[in-house]
């Protein structure tokens, strides 16, 4: 296993200052070109899946923190792709969709426009849902066969993009690809942007709302300020991911310590909650 650390930046000239204008990060790779847990064990390279959350949570504070992000305010994004299809092994074996769920990325997701492909991206898309991931957005290779249709048929509320054909040879200039992609790419800028400040927006939103919609017993209702409202996002497992504001906005993970012990005691496949 090689932990690469890889990175890779662009400069440009921005308001008389040097600005990175793109940086992107491998944070492991192995030798073979093979499915991450296959690789993993002939190479002798496991990574635990909590290591492997806790490395990319941590970057990705890292690059927003850099990048000068304030709330209301997006001057840059992250943007995190993983191998595969959502339901292939992580380096542990672990599904993909259940590796990176505690936290729960808002995801764009790669449908397939080759034949069998309409099954093949309606199964990812609702392996995704059920694990409660929000997709803003699907996006296929135009080839010919018109999948798009049916998607957004049955995705009425999902947005379904085309790509052109890739080029046979990539190894060729990309360059009028990338010209007739433009829009296409555009459109999944926006929509990924506007669909994160819509859910800081009802996040910051729900301590204030929080005294007029729940009922806490023994408790002074008006006495409590918006600031000592826990926000759950969801919950994962035994643990809830709570949202903190704090100057700068993310979720974590806090253990369910509160749950009753016939829901802590079986295992998480069998807790209906």
């Amino acid at each position: 296993m090689c932990e690469l650390g890889f990175y890779e930046e662009k400069k440009v000239l921005e308001a008389g200052r040097v600005a990175p204008e793109l940086v992107s990060e491998t944070i492991y790779a192995w030798e073979g070109a093979l499915s991450p847990h296959l690789a993993a064990e002939r190479e002798g390279g496991a990574v635990e899946d909590s290591e492997l959350v806790k490395r990319l949570e941590t970057l990705l504070k890292e690059g927003l923190l850099e990048g000068g992000v304030e709330r209301g305010k997006l001057d840059g994004f992250c943007v995190v792709e993983t191998a595969g299809g959502v339901a292939s092994p992580g380096p542990s074996g672990t599904l993909q969709c259940d590796l990176y769920r505690p936290l729960r990325f808002p995801g764009v997701l790669v449908g397939d426009g080759r034949l069998g492909g309409i099954s093949g991206t309606i199964s990812a898309y609702e392996s995704l849902k059920l694990r409660g991931y929000d997709v803003v957005a699907i996006v296929i290779e135009d080839h010919g066969l018109i999948n798009e249709i049916p998607l957004k048929s049955y995705l009425r509320s999902v947005p379904v993009f085309v790509l052109p054909p890739i080029p046979q040879d990539p190894s060729n200039d990309l360059m009028e690809w990338f010209d007739e992609s433009c829009n296409v790419f555009n459109s999944l800028k926006d929509i990924m942007l506007e669909a994160y400040l819509e859910r800081m927006r009802r996040l910051n939103e729900m301590p204030r709302k929080a005294g007029d919609v729940f009922w806490w017993p023994f408790t002074q209702h008006k006495l409590v300020p918006p600031s000592a409202v826990t926000v759950i996002d969801s919950r994962c497992g035994e643990n809830f991911s709570v949202y903190k504001v704090q100057n700068k906005e993310y979720i974590t993970q806090q253990f369910d310590a509160c749950a009753s012990w016939w829901t802590q005691g079986p295992d998480a496949t069998l807790q209906s909650s």
